[in-house]
C-alpha cells in the first residue's frame, strides 16, 4: 500500500477484518436447532462452510494487514453491535437479518474499497470477498423467507419494519466511520447510504415469502 492509502483507509481495513471473524458458536446451534425442529439436516453443514468463508475472509484481510504493517484490533463499536444485536434474543431469524444486514453492507463497501487503493493485492482481495458476500445475502435471503412462510401478513409487515430499524442506523454509523476511506473513493456518505439501500430494498423484498 501506498502511504496515502494507509492514511486513509488502514482503520477501515481494522474494523472490518475484525467484524469479519466470528466463531459462529451461536449461529451454529441455532442452525442445529432448526435443522432438529425441521428436518432440514443440510443446514447445519451449509452455515458451517458460510462461517468457514467468513472466517477466511477475515484471514486474508488479517494477512494483507501483515503485510503492510497494519496492527490488528480487537474490538470495535460497529462489531460489537452486531455481536449483540446477533445473540440478543436468541434465535436464528435474529441471528441471520444481523449477518445479512452486516452483508449487504458489505456489498457496497468493498466495491468502495476496491476503489479507494491503488494497491492490487488488495483489490483482488475485495473483489473475491464481495462475490462472496453476494452469494452469502442470496442464501441468508433464501432462508429468511422460509423461516417466515407461515407468518401472517401483518407478522411480515412488522418483521420488516423491525429490519428498516436495524438497517438504517447501522448503515449511517458504518458510514460515518469508514469515511475517509469511501472518500477516498470518490464515494459521499449520501452515496454510500442511498447505494446501501438499494441494496437493502431488494434483498428484504427478497426476504418476504410468496403468499
Amino acid at each position: 500500500m501506498s502511504d496515502a492509502d494507509r492514511a486513509t483507509i488502514a482503520h477501515s481495513i481494522q474494523m472490518f477484518q475484525l467484524g469479519e471473524h466470528s466463531e459462529g458458536r451461536h449461529l451454529m446451534r441455532y442452525a442445529k436447532a432448526w435443522a432438529a425442529r425441521t428436518g432440514d439436516t443440510a443446514y447445519p453443514e451449509a452455515i458451517r462452510m458460510l462461517i468457514c468463508e467468513e472466517q477466511r475472509h477475515a484471514s486474508v484481510l488479517g494477512r494483507f494487514m501483515e503485510m503492510n504493517g497494519i496492527a490488528r484490533i480487537m474490538r470495535g463499536s460497529t462489531d460489537r453491535i452486531f455481536w449483540q444485536a446477533r445473540n440478543m434474543f436468541g434465535s436464528l431469524e435474529i441471528s441471520i437479518s444481523v449477518l445479512a444486514t452486516a452483508e449487504i453492507i458489505a456489498k457496497i463497501y468493498y466495491p468502495a474499497l476496491r476503489d479507494a487503493t491503488a494497491s492490487i493485492v488488495l483489490r483482488e482481495i475485495c473483489e473475491q470477498i464481495h462475490r462472496e458476500e453476494v452469494a452469502h445475502v442470496e442464501f441468508q435471503t433464501e432462508q429468511l423467507a422460509h423461516i417466515r412462510a407461515e407468518r401472517p401478513a401483518y407478522g411480515i409487515r412488522a418483521t420488516r419494519i423491525l429490519h428498516r430499524m436495524l438497517f438504517y442506523p447501522t448503515v449511517i454509523v458504518v458510514g460515518w466511520s469508514h469515511r475517509k476511506a469511501l472518500r477516498r473513493a470518490s464515494l459521499s456518505q449520501w452515496q454510500f447510504l442511498s447505494r446501501c439501500r438499494r441494496e437493502f430494498l431488494r434483498d428484504l423484498a427478497a426476504m418476504t415469502p410468496l403468499k
